[in-house]
């Protein structure tokens, strides 16, 4: 997939029983505190039917911009937010159709 303009992501995590918390907490702070270039909007959510399920819905410059972010969390302390989590975060890069 080639930069053809902005895209947006889709970003969901289910955290471990008991653990929901400590995952709202992580979802967050990664959002506050880690540098991402390219990033243009991040807003994150909590399912109401689903304590321990979060989302984050991102806008991004280009794709490039957010694999880039990508590898950056992966190298970079990811593996310690995760603990939290009953698997590692999904990821869904979305066009819109129509």
């Amino acid at each position: 997939m080639s930069s053809e303009g902005t895209v947006t992501v889709l970003i969901e995590i289910h955290a471990k029983d008991g653990q929901e918390e400590d995952a709202r907490h992580a979802l967050l702070h990664a959002i506050e505190t880690s540098t991402k270039p390219g990033l243009i909007s991040s807003t994150e959510y909590e399912d109401t039917g689903d304590a321990g399920a979060f989302y984050a819905i991102q806008v991004w410059e280009n794709v490039e911009a957010f694999h880039a972010h990508m590898e950056d969390a992966e190298e970079n302390g990811m593996s310690e937010a995760i603990q939290v989590l009953r698997a590692h975060p999904r990821t869904a890069v979305l066009r819109t159709i129509g």
